[in-house]
């Protein structure tokens, strides 16, 4: 597969509009994120987006072109994927018949959101705490936490100050300490993605809800539609306290590259979601 530069990647939309999920494609056919792949640059018949930091592709274009076929066959371990054409699934499953397991996910539609519930919401925050937008100190502070609170936010961009510049997220203090946060996972030009985290001793206070509410009334004044994806179904449930109005649900697969790696990943990540419940 041949790199597109970001510049040509608009291009390759026609092979991503039955894509509804997201603002994956978008972010990166705008040239946000990622990288977008073709089998040939002139005549493509198979696209495939990427992001190197999740192991995420997005292939799209026809399942049964020879170029297809030889990228699923060589998929590497521990890749995700989302398929953007019909076709795509079947032949995965063919070729890569149990080295894979597809994890469900749920969509939402923002249409019903409402500004002044969600400012109740935010309004709700316990005494002792503070909600206030990042700044480039706190964007910082979050980029350099090693630990599971910090680690989903801020993936997708070059550095904190590529954040600071293009994204935006809303915190919850305890004195100096970040409690809750959420921030924008993905951004383009139509809508974002979100990521919210709350630490373990300070869940079940209304936290998540007030930083994630601030960060959709910031979205919606600003003309960006704040897309939820939610991956679990706690994720869901705040999605629906938020006012968002459930759409259905779709998988993403994880490729574990052996039938006994794919069986231990799913029991693992089984385990995982039993314990955070």
């Amino acid at each position: 597969m041949i790199s597109v530069e970001k510049k040509d990647r608009k291009r390759l939309s026609k092979f991503f509009k039955d894509y509804k999920w997201n603002y994956l494609p978008d972010a990166i056919l705008e040239g946000h994120v990622g990288e977008a792949l073709v089998d040939n640059k002139s005549n493509p018949g198979v696209a495939v987006l990427k992001i190197p930091k999740l192991k995420l592709f997005i292939p799209g274009g026809s399942a049964n072109h020879p170029a297809a076929r030889d990228f699923l066959a060589h998929l590497p371990k521990l890749s995700s994927l989302i398929f953007a054409s019909g076709g795509w699934e079947e032949s995965f499953k063919e070729i890569q018949a149990g080295k894979f397991f597809g994890m469900q996910r749920y969509t939402f539609n923002s249409e019903k959101l409402d500004i002044n519930y969600l400012r109740k919401l935010v309004s709700q925050i316990p005494n002792g705490y503070q909600l206030t937008r990042m700044d480039l100190n706190m964007t910082q502070k979050l980029t350099a936490e090693k630990s599971s609170f910090a680690s989903g936010h801020l993936l997708n961009f070059d550095s904190p100050e590529d954040f600071f510049s293009r994204g935006f997220g809303f915190c919850i203090l305890e004195r100096d300490e970040i409690a809750s946060v959420a921030t924008t996972f993905i951004i383009s030009s139509g809508g974002i993605e979100i990521q919210v985290s709350t630490r373990e001793k300070q869940r079940r206070k209304g936290l998540a809800t007030a930083a994630a509410a601030q960060l959709l009334i910031h979205s919606l004044q600003n003309g960006l539609n704040p897309n939820w994806d939610a991956e679990n179904e706690k994720s869901a449930k705040l999605a629906q306290k938020l006012g968002y109005i459930p759409q259905g649900n779709y998988h993403l697969w994880l490729y574990a590259g052996s039938k006994p790696l794919s069986g231990f990943l799913k029991v693992a990540l089984k385990i995982k979601e039993i314990i955070e419940q």
